[in-house]
């Protein structure tokens, strides 16, 4: 819940134009905490935080991927990746195999317990989604996809 004293009918109308820009940052990552909060009572029956869901599920979008390659993507530390893995690891869920051009490397797979998790979170995403976008129509929700798209293009170019 926002704060009465932040809600934009209350914000100062002599700050200039270029609020709306920089409230938008503020808004985004509201709009993404309460996503993973709504993920994770969502999630509650897999018994993983949403933290190593998170992890399972990019290992299947990216079997083979190394540790490093994890932590950029998901902007952790590879130090907190390792961890997570060792715990995954633990549970049976992924294998560490070497990298046969690189010994110091292992690359993560799944492992064979982890399927039943993965193959419910395209569900878990979809009502997660569902209720994030529950009050916009389909043209607002391409809008918005295509806008997030953009702005992730933008923020990932090499033009600074």
């Amino acid at each position: 819940m926002i704060p009465q004293a932040l809600q934009p009918s209350m914000v100062d109308a002599q700050r200039g134009p270029n609020d709306r820009d920089v409230n938008i940052a503020f808004l985004l990552a509201d709009v993404l905490r309460l996503t993973r909060e709504e993920f994770r009572r969502n999630a509650s029956g897999l018994r993983l935080t949403p933290a190593l869901a998170r992890l399972l599920f990019y290992v299947d979008q990216r079997p083979g991927c190394s540790q490093t390659e994890l932590a950029r993507y998901l902007d952790l530390t590879t130090v907190t990746v390792g961890r997570m893995l060792d715990r995954l690891q633990a549970g049976g869920f992924v294998r560490r195999l070497p990298d046969v051009a690189d010994r110091r490397t292992f690359r993560i797979h799944l492992d064979t317990p982890a399927g039943p998790l993965v193959a419910r979170m395209p569900g878990i995403l979809r009502r997660t989604t569902d209720r994030a976008m529950r009050d916009l129509d389909t043209s607002e929700r391409d809008t918005l996809r295509a806008t997030l798209a953009r702005m992730r293009a933008s923020l990932t170019s090499e033009e600074a």
